[in-house]
């Protein structure tokens, strides 16, 4: 309080000046106040000069931007947090499968002469592998984002394809976890679309693995995918959304889900293994697409992760499928909504469609058509089905009719277990869901051209069948294991292969070859005394066909600008390291 004692107090002399800030009741108005003492008598102030300045602006001012440093503050230890645990989590991730795979080595070698026991510690080695590549990447991939260095790739790709590539990586888990999965297709008219497919199914790949290990065993996720009308004729809106009934997220970690290196503080997370990075890597690719990622989540209910993207279509024209125009099939499945979409897919392909509820139902009709000698062109089986199965119905046509019909089943389930009876019963082909119109197309074309389905290859062994006895390549690489498992796997072709530690040394063999002594070159990047591309540059300057050898990148250097770099070099190709056999097969097949 502002009293005469005081102002005399702090006004002790004719220079003094008293100043203090004080603001209104309400805090809205603030200001400065000056006191100049103006008389005095007998030594003692009696009469002082106020003067008041409105510094409201400039206190707010001043407010907002301590505010700004506290949020700042806090953010900055809240990041600083995140990391130190991200790091701790990573330590400790990473140890896992390296401990694993150290492990297992020794177990492999203690046991070379039992072959069954080193196959199951080389199984148990490339699992761990995977999974430690997965958080190594991770971490490249959010360092990229960061940067403002990720890239997107566009190509072209089928949705069914990016189905089942989804199904095959994320299936193991499903069933170990015993989780009823379901996927949903719907009013999917373009299916062969361009974009970053890889990409793309890193989002889903992430979604679904979050949905797997935060939903308790035995739980149900559904994956659906629906192509919403747009008013662009050259782009495709696809929306897709995973949801699951699993522990579900609080509102608060709904806010930080999207920061890397976030995580819930729950009891029920702590033993899931994980970085923290998945769903920040996973927006910033759907930003990247210019599409949008949308949460919904319930604590103790569930979650559900709606993700919306625009892709470019391929220029196709629709496809006139001829042969199979009006030709009859019977669909058979308990699920009325199932039959109902199956037999709208065959009207889309001009087939002419009838369904049935039940496999006793189905051997009757299909035994009716053949009694009128009008067999149907085939049946569509589901596998699962109460009273009589896919098998059983399947064995009783059979029975009945003979071969005259093509018998086909369209399951959700890993077939594999029941091929040999499903094939002893008399079933042509499978088909899993969930049912795109190529996939069925494609099946039913095999059967009016005579050719008979053919089954997941092992691209290893397809490999090995490979003959290029005579054809000459040249591997580059710096490495030495890596070089040896390449020059192993390269010569199970037959065909004869050279090496080189490096650029220089590839330059100067090809320069001292007879004219077109190689076929083909695979050649690493990174390397001491001259890399991959200085490599490249040099072959290609050489006169006649040594500068036209066809050379193709083989490194980890696997992002969207790495692949484009090596063209823009004068490579005629790339495959990323590990070596995914089955595009080294195609690049032998392209190449040689």
């Amino acid at each position: 309080m502002i009293t005469p004692e005081n102002i005399r107090k702090n006004l002790k002399c004719e220079n003094d000046i008293y100043k203090f800030e004080y603001c209104s009741l309400d805090e809205k108005t603030y200001k400065i106040a000056s006191y100049i003492p103006l008389k005095w008598e007998n030594g003692k102030l009696v009469r002082v000069l106020l003067a008041s300045i409105d510094v409201t602006q400039e206190k707010k001012a001043e407010i907002e931007s301590r505010q700004a440093l506290k949020e700042a503050y806090r953010s900055a230890e809240n990041a600083n947090r995140a990391k130190t645990e991200f790091l701790s989590n990573m330590s400790h991730d990473i140890r896992t499968p390296m401990n694993a795979i150290v492990g297992l080595t020794a177990i492999a070698g203690a046991n070379i002469e039992s072959h069954d026991r080193v196959i199951e510690c080389l199984g148990k080695i490339t699992e761990s592998s995977r999974h430690l590549l997965g958080l190594i990447n991770g971490v490249l991939d959010m360092a990229r984002i960061e940067s403002g260095k990720m890239t997107l790739a566009q190509e072209d790709f089928n949705l069914s394809e990016l189905v089942d590539n989804l199904i095959t990586l994320t299936k193991p888990v499903l069933d170990e976890h015993k989780h009823n999965f379901d996927i949903h297709i719907n009013h999917i008219e373009h299916e062969d679309v361009c974009g970053d497919s890889l990409r793309i199914q890193q989002v889903f790949v992430n979604l679904m693995s979050n949905a797997i290990k935060y939903t308790p065993d035995g739980g149900n996720i559904t994956f659906s995918i629906e192509e919403k009308p747009n008013g662009f004729s050259e782009l495709g809106c696809y929306e897709f959304s995973i949801e699951d009934n699993g522990i579900g997220m609080s509102p608060e970690f709904q806010k930080i889900m999207f920061d890397p290196f976030s995580r819930a503080d729950d009891h029920r997370t702590t033993k899931v293994q994980g970085t923290g990075l998945g769903m920040a890597i996973s927006r910033n690719i759907v930003n990247l697409m210019n599409g949008t990622i949308k949460v919904d989540s319930t604590l103790h209910k569930g979650t559900k992760i709606t993700v919306t993207i625009y892709l470019e279509l391929q220029e196709k024209e629709k496809e006139h499928d001829r042969d199979l125009m009006n030709l009859p099939v019977l669909v058979v499945d308990d699920d009325k909504t199932c039959c109902e979409s199956t037999v709208a897919t065959l009207k889309e392909i001009g087939i002419t469609g009838e369904w049935v509820l039940s496999g006793r139902e189905a051997v009757e009709r299909c035994y009716a058509r053949h009694e009128l000698k009008n067999d149907y062109f085939a049946v569509i089986l589901d596998w699962k089905m109460p009273e009589m199965d896919g098998i059983e119905t399947a064995r009783q046509i059979r029975k009945r009719i003979g071969k005259e019909i093509t018998i086909i089943v369209l399951t959700s389930y890993e077939f594999s277990e029941i091929e040999e009876e499903a094939k002893a019963a008399g079933i042509d082909a499978f088909i899993a869901k969930p049912l795109f119109r190529s996939r069925l197309t494609a099946t039913l074309r095999q059967f009016t051209s005579g050719k008979t389905e053919k089954t997941a290859r092992n691209y290893l062994e397809e490999l090995a069948k490979a003959d290029y006895t005579g054809k000459r390549i040249l591997l580059v690489e710096d490495n030495e294991l890596n070089r040896e498992i390449a020059v192993e796997i390269l010569q199970m072709t037959g065909a004869e292969v050279e090496t080189a530690e490096n650029g220089k040394i590839a330059v100067e063999k090809v320069e001292a070859s007879p004219k077109s002594s190689y076929d083909l070159i695979f050649m690493d990047i990174q390397m001491p005394v001259m890399n991959g591309y200085e490599a490249t540059a040099a072959i290609r300057s050489l006169p006649g066909e040594q500068g036209k050898l066809p050379i193709v990148a083989m490194t980890a250097n696997a992002f969207a600008e790495d692949v484009q770099l090596a063209k823009n070099t004068g490579m005629n190709g790339h495959i990323a390291k590990p070596l995914d056999m089955n595009k080294l097969n195609d690049v032998l097949e392209n190449w040689l």
